[in-house]
């Protein structure tokens, strides 16, 4: 493990790698106007309908908490627009894997992007049984409260929830760009969670430099990266995209 530094470009100049695969977490949207998840000001400190709207056994009870934190989510990246870190990765042409579902890294031009928690701004009938309807929030929100299109059955924001599993497409996906690498970048997130938690090891094990950008790092470094860069992620990534 290399000592942490503050420039990506000293460690993994850009010039150097053809296949790179961002691991993104609540950490690069911060920008945005979208916090993190703890933390005194985190989403679940400054938001108290939180809690309600993580649990998919307290549905459907709290599908207004669900629009109203997730659909106020997307709401807020839309009229602040992707950051110049979302940009940075695009400009890069990086394939990316996010933890986030405010859609900014679609909005800032990256073309290949997983989204392993789903998407705020895509909805689903909440009879997932027998009717199985998704398409964009926008077409459930049509009426109030939102839902479905096809058998006007409540819908709910197509995010994934505690209690539910994840997309085995979307990890396949994931797990694929991670072991196809030759730069990985994990960006606003520890990775120290599952599922983006075997996804570094995956690369490494595959032959690709991992680095971690991190602007308050908790703890030692994780041993499955070669570095740690510290410092802001619209700076350090700007940079970096720029050498």
């Amino acid at each position: 493990m290399k000592q942490d530094v503050s420039s990506l470009a000293e460690v993994a100049p850009r010039e150097r790698f053809s296949k790179i695969c961002a691991l993104t977490g609540a950490g690069i949207s911060v920008a945005a106007g979208l916090g993190t998840f703890r933390g005194p000001d985190g989403r679940w400190t400054m938001t108290p309908e939180m809690e309600r709207a993580m649990h998919v056994q307290l549905l459907p009870g709290n599908v207004d908490a669900l629009w109203s934190v997730w659909g106020g989510m997307w709401d807020v990246a839309a009229r602040s627009g992707p950051t110049p870190a979302h940009r940075a990765l695009a400009a890069a042409g990086a394939s990316v894997i996010t933890q986030n579902v405010d859609g900014l890294h679609q909005a800032a031009g990256s073309v290949d992007v997983v989204e392993i928690h789903g998407s705020a701004g895509r909805a689903r009938c909440l009879d997932d049984a027998f009717c199985g309807w998704t398409g964009s929030a926008e077409e459930a929100k049509r009426v109030d409260p939102p839902q479905c299109t096809q058998c006007t059955e409540p819908a709910r924001p197509s995010v994934i929830l505690f209690g539910e599993m994840l997309d085995p497409e979307a990890l396949e996906q994931a797990r694929r760009l991670a072991s196809e690498c030759d730069l990985f970048l994990a960006i606003g997130t520890s990775g120290r969670v599952a599922p983006a938690s075997w996804l570094a090891p995956a690369a490494r094990e595959a032959g690709a430099l991992c680095v971690n950008v991190d602007l308050y790092p908790d703890g030692n470094a994780d041993p499955a990266f070669h570095a740690r860069v510290v410092g802001d992620a619209q700076d350090v990534l700007v940079e970096w995209a720029a050498s």
